[in-house]
């Protein structure tokens, strides 16, 4: 038996199409769609001959078993192809005519936009599932749209905050109910500034890194980590803040730069921004703490915090700091790499020293000749307290004591001024914590 299909379109807010059965007898509400996809009997052409009417709304061709319905709608909770039967019995014959349906899972739609500077609005349709697509702005039917690029002018279409909302709805033979929808709201783009990124952070295990940037609303965003995408994503229409962060894992403990693309649509230029990570290694040695720090790319300026202060600036990758270093105490250094209005932090590291290294500035010789300069030896003005400084000569005799460290050794022991070099042992409280240092300086006279 031949089957005729005849299609004939109902102007309805959702514009589904209805189905006719094959012989023409009934007609259905659909003929496909989205589960729960739900089908009613609609019109009936029957001769007044009949006398009985029923439906079965899963008939089976193959045995021809037919299971009456209780009614004249029924709703598919299952995915498939369905075939409804009408059965009627008409001057004592039954007869059967039939329709076939199909019932699809609702699946989440592929699609990318990007906003363009003019109020224009490209949508890409990646989906290959429905067969076809609906554009709605404020729940009202605004045009169909196709696979692959559309692009839309919302200029007319911007509502009193300045902002357009709708939808995107999958539909299959234009029944969209039930369907998948895509969701956005956007506004124009607001400015095209290529200063995208604040800074990078490396945690102090290097496990992760973090991204400060400051993001536009409704733009599209890739995420590139050493040359290679790591996402893309399109920023809603309204942000919290200014400053938004991006956090990653540092794979390998390895990562070296991070890249963020900023993409319009309609052609327009790609706007991008980039920074390096910077590796902090510190160890201790005979000369100093010492620093070492990698990175890729360059910067402008590069400061070494100790205990977050600022101790140098400089681009060089290496620093030995022996300066106000105390035994047994520890420090925690960073390094700060500057590139133009952002900056990339390292990760932390801390270290306790297992000597003094200069905890107080103490010059290495004095001239006591009375010309009112280096008259005296003793340490430079410092926040100390209990304080004491003992002198030596080469023989072990002690020439000189003090406990106040503005008082110094004017050179003199018994009556005479020798040159020749001598052992210091300066004592004091400094950071609540005692140091002994030992040195030797050298009187000229």
């Amino acid at each position: 038996m031949s089957r005729l299909f005849l299609l004939f379109s109902l102007f309805l807010f959702n514009y589904s199409y209805s189905q006719t059965s094959d012989l023409g007898r009934f007609t259905v509400n659909v003929k496909s769609g989205c589960l729960p996809l739900e089908i009613e009997i609609t019109s009936e052409n029957l001769d007044s001959s009949v006398s009985v009417v029923q439906y079965d709304f899963n008939y089976n061709t193959t045995n021809n078993l037919f299971n009456p319905s209780s009614g004249k709608s029924y709703t598919y909770t299952s995915k498939g192809k369905y075939v409804i039967a009408q059965a009627i019995n008409q001057d004592g014959v039954d007869k059967i005519d039939i329709v076939e349906v199909e019932a699809y899972e609702s699946k989440s739609l592929d699609i990318d936009l990007r906003n363009c500077s003019n109020n224009s609005l490209e949508i890409n349709i990646n989906d290959n599932y429905y067969d076809g697509y609906k554009l709605f702005i404020k729940n009202n039917f605004q045009n169909d749209l196709t696979k692959g690029l559309n692009n839309i002018d919302y200029s007319m279409l911007l509502d009193n905050n300045n902002s357009v909302e709708g939808y995107i709805i999958g539909v299959f033979d234009n029944n969209e109910k039930n369907c998948s929808k895509f969701n956005f709201k956007i506004v124009p783009v607001e400015s095209s500034t290529s200063n995208i990124i604040d800074s990078i952070v490396l945690s102090d295990d290097r496990s992760k890194f973090e991204v400060t940037y400051n993001p536009e609303k409704s733009t599209n965003y890739e995420i590139y980590l050493d040359e290679k995408i790591d996402s893309t994503y399109f920023t809603p229409s309204f942000l919290y803040f200014n400053h938004s962060n991006l956090e990653f894992r540092n794979i390998n403990f390895n990562r070296r730069c991070v890249k963020i693309l900023k993409k319009y649509g309609c052609n327009e230029q790609i706007i991008e921004d980039e920074i390096c990570l910077i590796y902090l290694n510190v160890f201790e040695d005979d000369q100093g703490i010492n620093l070492e720090y990698n990175y890729n790319g360059k910067f402008d300026s590069i400061s070494v915090l100790r205990n977050n202060n600022k101790l140098n600036t400089q681009n060089k990758n290496k620093f030995v700091d022996n300066i106000g270093i105390i035994k047994n105490k520890e420090y925690c250094y960073q390094v700060i790499g500057y590139n133009s209005e952002k900056k990339s932090i390292s990760n932390r590291f801390c270290i306790t020293s297992n000597n003094n290294f200069s905890p107080i500035p103490i010059p290495n010789a004095f001239t006591p000749n009375d010309d009112g300069l280096n008259d005296s030896f003793k340490p430079f003005p410092s926040q100390v307290t209990d304080y004491k400084m003992s002198i030596f000569n080469k023989y072990g005799e002690k020439v000189f004591e003090s406990f106040d460290i503005n008082f110094g050794w004017d050179g003199y022991f018994k009556g005479k001024i020798v040159q020749d070099v001598y052992v210091y042992v300066i004592e004091f409280k400094l950071d609540n914590q005692m140091v002994s240092v030992n040195g030797k300086v050298l009187l000229i006279k």
